[in-house]
């Protein structure tokens, strides 16, 4: 289960990031009009969905899912200091997404156990 979720977490991550280059869903730095995106902060969504992508078909799966909980924990924490990465637009809906994807990856790296993490 947790390889599966890891995977589709990862694909939209990616997605997210292939998305945020294209000029008819990104206007005015905004994906979808939502969420605010930069070229930094499209390649950070291209190589944090890789991560997942690859953890997801790795023994490691469970290190990598822990990484990006903290990783994703560190962009919560700084959409709320104003702004300690002023290259990396983050705003609301940003701060909402990475949460759930702290919150997800972190239950699957700390919590969810052999069982969720064993290959189905």
């Amino acid at each position: 289960m947790a390889q599966k979720i890891t995977l589709v977490l990862g694909i939209v991550y990616v997605a997210i990031g292939i998305l945020g280059f294209v000029p008819g869903i990104t206007s005015d730095g905004l994906l979808l009009g939502i969420f605010a995106v930069n070229t930094l902060h499209n390649i950070a969504h291209l190589v944090l969905g890789a991560a997942l992508i690859w953890g997801s078909v790795s023994p490691m799966i469970t290190t990598v899912n822990k990484a990006m909980a903290v990783v994703f924990g560190v962009l919560v924490i700084a959409s709320f200091v104003a702004p300690i990465i002023e290259q990396l637009p983050l705003n609301p809906p940003d701060t909402i997404l990475h949460l759930a994807s702290a919150a997800l990856t972190a239950y699957l790296g700390f919590f969810a156990g052999s069982a969720a993490t064993s290959r189905v």
